[in-house]
């Protein structure tokens, strides 16, 4: 007998056997639990943020993949394209975050050759922020005659004493080992001939800006949920307490919560049934054996 096939009769008076197979999105297969993991806060020391952030508490379903926090030392960091930074400051209000690159924060030498790229999905540019290039390795023949402010040495692979230098711009190497591109804030284009003065506005760091719909995360926290993305259509979602899955806002008092878009279910019976629901319908009657039976082959899909 051949199992994944029912033979039914058609008559109002046999079983009518429908298995409703369920399908939803990750975010919402433990919406009770990340409602109150996303409701958390990151802390680590002065640092204290939610969405759209995640990280040491906050599962990767509360935040932006690309905003995920680590608290090492007490110190709040994290990496974006593969550059390391200390998070200086978060301004959920305006949307800013203020990150300083690890490699620079004692010193020129050694860094990470890693220029400072961002994700133009994920982040924008501030204003009042320019690149600067930091060249290294760069043969002293190479340097003759160029008005190059900012000059310095540093050690490249185990070598003292390899020249390098400054400029403005976001520019490639040359003939030079490599080179280091970074945001900077200033307005006095004198201070990139002061190395010292140069590696203290390193340490304070620069500003972006993350993009993320913010009026989507007001509308779930006024209807007390708290934010998340969904995995599946990368968008913010709501986690509520008292729901099954994850929605745009959460369902008050006399009315109906605003649901993420969803694949809507086919007419007839299974228009009555909500998405969390899963089961078989039975409906009670005798078995007919006649010979003008109907075959029903489960499909595994809705």
């Amino acid at each position: 007998m051949n199992h994944s096939v029912f033979w039914l009769s058609p008559s109002p008076s046999v079983f009518v056997i429908v298995l409703l197979l369920f399908v939803q999105v990750p975010s919402s297969l433990s919406n009770s639990s990340l409602f109150t993991d996303c409701g958390n806060q990151f802390v680590c020391g002065d640092i204290s943020t939610g969405f759209p952030f995640w990280g040491t508490g906050r599962p990767s379903a509360c935040g932006i993949p690309e905003l995920e926090l680590k608290c090492e030392n007490n110190i709040a960091k994290m990496n974006i394209d593969q550059v390391a930074y200390r998070v200086l400051e978060i301004k959920p209000e305006i949307e800013i975050l203020r990150i300083a690159r690890e490699d620079y924060l004692a010193g020129l030498c050694p860094p990470q050759f890693a220029n400072s790229t961002f994700n133009p999905k994920v982040f924008e540019p501030v204003i009042g922020y320019t690149n600067l290039t930091f060249f290294y390795g760069c043969v002293a023949a190479s340097l003759v005659g160029m008005p190059l402010p900012g000059l310095f040495t540093c050690k490249i692979n185990d070598t003292d004493g390899q020249n390098g230098y400054i400029q403005g711009g976001a520019i490639g190497p040359g003939e030079c080992y490599g080179s280091v591109f970074v945001p900077v804030s200033f307005t006095d284009w004198k201070l990139i001939w002061n190395v010292t003065a140069l590696e203290e506005l390193l340490k304070e760091g620069f500003e972006v800006r993350w993009k993320v719909d913010s009026e989507a995360c007001k509308e779930c926290n006024r209807s007390s949920g708290v934010c998340g993305i969904n995995k599946v259509t990368n968008q913010s979602t709501c986690y509520c307490p008292d729901q099954s899955s994850g929605s745009k806002t959460c369902a008050l008092p006399g009315s109906t919560p605003i649901s993420d878009q969803a694949v809507p279910a086919p007419p007839g019976v299974f228009s009555d049934l909500t998405e969390s629901q899963c089961g078989v319908i039975l409906t009670a009657g005798s078995i007919d054996n006649r010979r003008d039976e109907m075959r029903i082959q489960p499909s595994g899909k809705i």
